[in-house]
């Protein structure tokens, strides 16, 4: 990791701006948490402020500013204009995915939109923030955020590294490439994930034996006067046909796909689970275990939190150990002052590999770490004069 560190700003009265959506339930948290340590609200700018030009993000700092950037979530009006602001970005792959005229852009509960442009608005509103605010002045840093909501950059990274992941297949564009891929590699099991994905957005459990096929996903797929659409449902749903999975895949790589082995995680009782752990200021802090009765464990598919004591105390304290500092090493790839890692054992527990970076993977209420929740936690760092890069370390 670069060691030309810039330490937070170490004032009396530090003022905080949140970039985020109002009313967003990570914002209003994030407010609660200021408020309990006895500091004043956060300024907050929406991205729309941003994107339309209406708020100038230099204006508004003063040396004592520290920038939090939150997640865009869930607001439909900011999802369109980060997919209007994608509309004309070029594709840096030079692959035709899937795009969206902004004049066709309504709302459909649930509809699964063009995911790579998304993702290219988001890259240039975060392009925007970046040259607007100094690097030592921030929480997060958008290169991060950008790298982890790319599955696939994340993976070579950890990949390149020497850091625990599933195996992972080159990029993907079809089916038959898939089925291709598997084959060529003797896999019976894979997980495909939509690369800007998030909460299991597009994502298929995929596993086979001769003839035999069968999808788990949270996709589901309607077809109208021949143009298939795509929907998220929180119901994780079972496919046998290979037709019906074959034209899911086909659907999804349109949005550009991520592909790794799917590596049976280990159970406790008679469910699986894995775990997501909360890294601020490079050390493991929060974390939950997700148990589930299907491959998914995403807690918002209405899944439950674990039994933590128990489950770490069958993994056994060396083996957690070992585990916790995979996730030490990943995190000091990045200049961040937090994130949110998703950690899986495998069936026998003698295994351990990390499953995803999440830029914004903080969002556990209720959760406590000596007595403080996630929230107050990184507010506590960034005050505490922790060290972050002044260049990006990957």
């Amino acid at each position: 990791m670069n060691q030309s560190n810039t330490l937070w700003p170490s004032v009396n009265s530090p003022h905080f701006l949140l970039i985020g959506t109002p009313g967003d339930r990570r914002v209003l948290l994030f407010q609660e948490a200021l408020n309990r340590l006895g500091l004043p609200a956060a300024q907050l700018v929406s991205y729309q402020q941003i994107i339309s030009g209406e708020v100038t993000l230099a204006e508004q700092l003063t040396p004592t500013t520290i920038v939090r950037i939150e997640s865009p979530g869930k607001s439909i009006e900011t999802e369109h204009d980060l997919l209007r602001l994608g509309a004309d970005e070029p594709d840096p792959e030079g692959v035709h995915y899937e795009r969206l005229s902004p004049s066709a852009l309504t709302y459909e509960k649930g509809r699964l939109l063009a995911s790579r442009q998304w993702y290219l608005g988001l890259s240039a509103v975060l392009r925007q923030i970046a040259t607007s605010i100094p690097v030592e002045q921030m929480m997060n840093r958008p290169d991060d955020i950008l790298l982890m909501f790319d599955k696939r950059r994340t993976h070579a990274l950890l990949t390149q590294q020497h850091i625990a992941v599933p195996p992972a297949l080159p990029p993907i564009n079809s089916y038959d490439e898939l089925m291709a891929a598997l084959q060529e590699r003797g896999w019976s099991r894979a997980f495909l994930k939509l690369a800007h994905g998030s909460s299991a957005s597009g994502t298929i459990a995929y596993r086979y034996s001769g003839t035999r096929h069968q999808v788990f996903t949270t996709v589901d797929v309607v077809e109208q006067a021949g143009e298939i659409r795509l929907y998220n449902t929180r119901r994780i749903r079972k496919l046998e046909s290979q037709q019906q999975i074959a034209r899911l895949v086909n659907a999804l790589c349109r949005h550009r796909l991520h592909v790794e082995q799917w590596i049976p995680k280990a159970a406790f009782g008679d469910r699986i689970f894995d775990l997501r752990v909360v890294m601020i200021a490079g050390k493991p802090m929060h974390t939950v275990a997700r148990i589930s009765r299907s491959p998914m464990t995403n807690l918002h598919l209405l899944n439950q939190r674990g039994d933590l004591t128990a489950i770490l105390d069958r993994i056994g304290p060396e083996r957690w150990q070992e585990a916790l500092a995979t996730c030490e090493r990943a995190t000091s790839l990045f200049a961040s002052l937090y994130m949110g890692i998703d950690l899986l054992f495998s069936s026998d527990y003698h295994q351990h590999a990390i499953l995803e970076l999440n830029a914004f993977g903080d969002l556990l209420p209720d959760l406590l770490y000596q007595g403080q929740d996630t929230y107050s936690a990184e507010i506590l760092a960034a005050l505490e004069g922790q060290k972050l890069c002044s260049t990006p370390a990957h």
